[in-house]
């Protein structure tokens, strides 16, 4: 097994292609991302009216004014402020708003607990989950790239001729897969570091955090592609950046948004991108990986789903003649 993965590294120079790629593209897209992340999102404005409460503790997406007297509903209408919050008893507010619903709710509760609900469209999303949702894509993108070698020596024969050595091809695909993780994952987290303690920017993220969650991104991203790899001979790239695309857009990865339908949301609550991003956000919000086992056993499931199954199709393959 070793020696597949020497033998990948040995043939990056034959793939000028994969060193653009992990070397210099991906570094460059994610420097621009978080670069360009710099701009965040202004915070709510809230009007409380209250001469004795004080307002909760601050939070960096809610902006408080306290006030004695309620300001004029035209203030609502200009958008000075985002609602108007009057104090009527302990522990109990009354909010104003020309926003939804949802919004009228997730103000109460973060006057009610001083929190705003992770799940929640409200909590704006910060610099690092927006940083984190950009970096999954690119990494979902680009795995089948980096995942070349496994459909050249099929094609090739290679592959074929390996199978007659003691080596299996579960073990094979382990090689290439931490072949695939290792150009993802180093060019990443080397972008990040140099942005983060040489340029002094915010990711959002301490450094521990941030291994975790791009070791969990990575490990998806190189799943995916040595489960597309397996299935398919031909137009694998095409392929995979069609999916990818339209489930991180689904899941919310480059955006949030609040879907008006059950049958979508229930589609993208089936998407590892969802738990994630969900994950992301609130361990940017303070959290740790503790407070989500759910959202990590259901990722861990996804990889070893995709690398299982990748491997079981080969398998097959190899028995059937076709590899």
């Amino acid at each position: 097994m070793l020696t597949i993965l020497r033998n990948r590294f040995l043939r990056v120079p034959d793939k000028l292609y994969i060193i653009i790629i992990a070397v210099v593209i991906i570094p460059l897209v994610i420097g621009a991302v978080i670069y360009f992340s710099g701009a965040t999102q202004s915070p709510y404005k809230i009007a409380f009216i209250s001469k004795e409460d004080a307002p909760p503790v601050k939070h960096e997406l809610i902006q408080i004014e306290q006030m004695n007297e309620r300001p004029a509903m035209s203030a609502l209408v200009m958008g000075k402020y985002n609602a108007i919050v009057e104090a009527v008893e302990d522990q109990k507010y009354t909010v104003t708003t020309y926003k939804d619903e949802s919004f009228k709710k997730t103000i109460e509760e973060y006057f009610e607990t001083g929190k705003l609900p992770v799940n929640h469209t409200t909590a704006k999303r910060g610099i690092g989950t927006s940083i984190l949702g950009v970096i999954l894509l690119i990494a979902l993108m680009q795995g089948v790239a980096l995942t070349t070698f496994y459909p050249d020596d099929r094609n090739k024969s290679t592959f074929k001729r390996i199978m007659m050595s003691p080596l299996t091809s579960r073990q094979y695909l382990v090689a290439q897969g931490m072949f695939t993780f290792s150009c993802l994952f180093v060019p990443t987290y080397f972008v990040i570091l140099v942005m983060k303690i040489c340029f002094k920017i915010n990711i959002g993220f301490g450094l521990g955090a941030l291994t975790g969650l791009l070791i969990i991104a990575t490990a998806l991203a190189t799943a995916f592609s040595l489960f597309m790899a397996s299935v398919m001979n031909r137009n694998i790239s095409l392929a995979t950046s069609g999916i990818s695309i339209l489930t991180c857009l689904l899941a919310g990865c480059l955006f949030n948004y609040d879907s008006q339908s059950k049958w979508l949301d229930a589609v993208t609550n089936i998407l590892p991108q969802k738990p994630f991003m969900t994950l992301s956000q609130g361990m940017e919000g303070g959290q740790t990986f503790s407070d989500f086992p759910w959202q990590i056993g259901y990722i861990v499931g996804w990889i070893i789903v995709l690398w299982f199954e990748g491997s079981l199709i080969t398998k097959k393959k190899v028995q059937k003649g076709i590899y």
